[in-house]
């Protein structure tokens, strides 16, 4: 598809002939692709052979001549069609002499990976940012003031009373070849001063070009820029030889390079053409002022020369931009913070501080406002701007039971009675008798003012304010404990509220939203305090009970309806004794009708709910039936189980919200009524399975399984079927679990083990010896120990009898 695309833009810039056009008079919009023929189409294929250019030139090139991407795609795919393009156009023997000049392919970017502290140079991003590029260009148009080279092309199209196209190649001597009109020099030339020169020699073979009134026109302009090859060398990230479009500039050469490094200047950047210093670069200077002017155009061999930074300085603190910059010499603290952007918002501005290196210690200086353009700064220099401080200079706040609390500006006097009046006065809850100041004296120690309200009213009191003085004038409600009532039990939305004066009993039932259906309205307590007055003795008592009867409808008796509610009094709404939440249990399994049954009574037993279920289905296994029962567990308990792991991380415990209630159903069908025939609760679950056939055997034996129930045959033949007891079997202790959730031990009378029945469904559990931990090498040395010794004494006794 590449090669395809620049044969394509090589033979729009060939200027073959094409459906009937000359040469001279071809108008790219007129070209019609469909138009021309095969052996047209491979023409211009052949010819385009003889040319080499690079993809991005070609369409350089291309663009200039003014041929649309519709007229591109159309002859691509005659090529496509034709079988043409196969051959690259690198592999082309027969190139120009003068066309080998694009055969250089334009340079890339450096791929650079700076560290942090270079990411912090200021103009770093300038030259390494993702949205801020200075690739260079190639399809840029030439500049009047643009040096034409050997290997540049310039197009030159006659409309008019004469009409013609040439495009001619500058060569190695700087001269271009009209026809008909003979060379013109103009290598070295400006683009304006060569237009002028060509123009001139136009009018030899187009008289009709000057005069006052022309009848034909021209237009002369390049229509393809030779790549030039620059060298950056210096204190750069990446330096090197770089390919560029004739119309680069410097800022292009150094992005491509990467920019100065830690050590490379931003403000002294040389440009060297011809062994001389024709410019010196100051990237800050476009930066910070937006200066273009630098930025100066490339010519081939140009040298850009970044040396090593002189002075540079690090900001920090509050300012626009902070990190390290480079100061030329004799530049000031002001111009740095010109760098910097100057100061932020919440930055004291008055003064900067100043950490400079000496020879062997590190000085500290401030300076002031008055001096930043007077300060010079030196290489090794941070400076660094303070915060401002929360302090207010003339402020003065008032608060409490006032109308429009806030801040106030401190004017010269302000009197205390001023600010209540620039406050709109009290508010009708404000405490009369004390109010306050808090003040900061000279020491910056906190001081307290109080005053009486009614006496700064009335004019016998007032005191001038200072700066940040706070006024505080009391409500009644500030100064006393939140009144408040609370009620509990059977309301709608139980918890405390605000007290009323005057609220009734029916009226704080009214605010909890009303009774529930279990409420008993006649019923109702009310738990009082001692009054103050009460309190102040010691006594007994520690509380007033009343009790109530409200009907549904809030309404009272007389006598009743007198008795007020007081503050922090507690109200109790008792449920009605004969209410009970209907409660629902499940049947699964071989019932006639299984799901879920509401529990009639609060004696509902398992016999009466099976009847109600219709009764067991023959293949019913009621020996198997398993009850499960929801288990709420308490916040407390919870808790205490949390502190027990927390003290023994080896101890857990099994939520699992449900428990296994082991009951006999047989039992308790064959005798309604009896210990076996249990209550039901809400949420219980009853599961009546059918025969089981199986035995499952688990724990330590050699191949734990499930195998077939065999009736008549006891423990130890389930166990042989698992291949018997493992060397670690506690064989006294084996158990069985029934299938409705008990449990049968072994027992033991003098040397026999009574083993417990096994029945259908059931599993027998082998547990393991409890594990001994070995004695340590110590204690067999301690044992040993301990028999010589007594050996020894053995042997002594038995020579003193002897």
């Amino acid at each position: 598809m590449r090669k395809i695309i620049i044969l394509l833009l090589l033979t729009i810039l060939s200027g073959v002939a094409t459906n009937g056009y000359s040469q001279q008079n071809v108008n790219p919009s007129q070209v019609r692709i469909s138009e021309l023929s095969d052996s047209q189409i491979r023409q211009i294929y052949n010819e385009i052979m003889s040319r080499g250019l690079s993809e991005q030139q070609a369409i350089s090139l291309a663009m200039a001549r003014g041929f649309s991407r519709q007229q591109i795609d159309a002859l691509q795919r005659r090529f496509e069609e034709l079988g043409l393009g196969q051959e690259s156009v690198a592999d082309t023997t027969q190139a120009s002499s003068g066309s080998a000049l694009y055969d250089q392919e334009l340079s890339f970017k450096a791929e650079i990976e700076p560290s942090e502290e270079e990411r912090r140079l200021f103009g770093f991003n300038f030259f390494n940012s993702d949205r801020l590029t200075f690739e260079p260009g190639v399809n840029l148009p030439a500049t009047d003031s643009y040096i034409i080279g050997p290997g540049d092309e310039i197009s030159i199209d006659i409309w008019g009373a004469s009409e013609q196209s040439y495009l001619l190649m500058v060569d190695n001597s700087g001269n271009i070849n009209i026809p008909n009109a003979g060379a013109v020099s103009v290598g070295g030339m400006t683009l304006q001063k060569a237009r002028k020169k060509i123009f001139d020699k136009l009018v030899l073979i187009y008289r009709e070009l000057s005069g006052d009134q022309p009848r034909t026109f021209a237009n002369i302009y390049l229509g393809q820029i030779k790549p030039i090859k620059v060298h950056v060398i210096g204190d750069v990230f990446a330096p090197g030889s770089y390919t560029l479009p004739g119309t680069a500039t410097a800022f292009n050469a150094l992005y491509l390079a990467g920019g100065p490094d830690m050590n490379g200047s931003f403000r002294s950047i040389k440009v060297i053409r011809d062994g001389r210093v024709i410019k010196v670069l100051d990237v800050y200077d476009y930066l910070i002022n937006g200066n273009t002017g630098n930025n100066i155009t490339l010519r081939d061999d140009d040298v850009i020369m970044v040396p090593s930074y002189l002075n540079r300085v690090r900001i920090g603190g509050e300012f626009k931009r902070t990190g390290i910059f480079e100061a030329k010499e004799g530049e000031t603290v002001g111009n740095m913070i010109d760098y910097a952007g100057g100061f932020t918002d919440k930055a004291y501005n008055e003064r900067v501080e100043i950490f400079r290196n000496e020879s062997r210690q590190i000085l500290f200086k401030s300076v002031t406002k008055e001096e930043f353009t007077n300060v010079q700064v030196e290489n090794g220099d941070s400076i660094s701007a303070g915060e401002l401080t929360e302090r207010v200079e003339n402020r003065v706040i008032i608060e409490g039971a006032v109308m429009r609390p806030g801040n106030y500006e401190l004017e010269d006097g302000l009197m205390l009675s001023a600010l209540l009046k620039k406050a709109d006065g009290l508010r009708e809850d404000a405490f009369m008798q004390r109010g306050q100041i808090l003040r900061l004296d000279e020491k910056l120690q906190l001081q307290n003012i109080p005053f009486n309200v009614e006496d700064l009213i009335s004019g016998k009191f007032d005191v001038e304010l200072q700066r940040e003085d706070i006024v505080t004038i009391y409500s009644i409600d500030s100064l006393r404990q939140e009144r408040t009532l609370q009620i509990r039990g059977e309301v709608a939305s139980p918890g405390n509220y605000d007290y009323r004066n005057g609220m009734t009993l029916s009226d704080l039932v009214a605010l909890s939203g009303g009774f529930l259906e279990s409420a008993s309205s006649s019923y109702i307590e009310v738990a009082r305090r001692l009054s103050h007055e009460e309190a102040s003795n010691y006594q007994m008592r520690t509380g007033h009970l009343f009790q109530f009867s409200i009907s549904r409808d809030l309404e009272m008796d007389e006598q009743d309806e007198q008795f007020e509610l007081q503050p922090y009094d507690k109200v109790y709404v008792r449920k009605a004794p004969g209410f009970v939440q209907t409660g629902t249990v499940r049947i699964n399994g071989e019932v006639i009708y299984a799901g879920e049954f509401n529990l009639s009574s609060r004696q509902e037993r398992v016999s009466s709910i099976i009847e109600r279920a219709g009764g067991l289905t023959p293949d019913a296994f009621p020996e198997g039936a398993m009850l499960t029962r929801k288990v709420d567990l308490d916040p407390k308990v919870k808790r205490l189980r949390e502190q027990l792991m927390e003290q023994d991380i080896t101890l857990q415990f099994d939520d699992l919200g449900f428990e296994v209630v082991a009951v006999d159903l047989k039992q308790a069908l064959a005798n309604p009524g009896s210990r076996d025939d249990i209550f039901l609760k809400d949420g219980d679950e009853l599961m009546i399975p059918r025969e089981l056939q199986t035995v499952r055997i688990g724990g330590e034996v050699l191949n734990p399984n499930s195998t077939p129930f065999i009736q008549g045959e006891g423990l130890r033949y389930y166990v042989n079927q698992s291949g018997g007891f493992s060397d670690d079997a506690r064989k006294g202790k084996a158990y069985v679990v029934y299938p409705n959730g008990k449990a049968a031990a072994t027992t033991k009378f003098l040397f026999f083990k009574n083993y417990p029945k096994v029945l259908p469904g059931s599993e027998i559990v082998v547990p393991a010896k409890k594990q001994r931990e070995p004695l340590p090498a110590t204690a067999w040395i301690s044992i040993g120990s301990s028999v010589a010794s007594l050996a020894l004494t053995v042997v002594t006794i038995v020579n003193a009898v002897n």
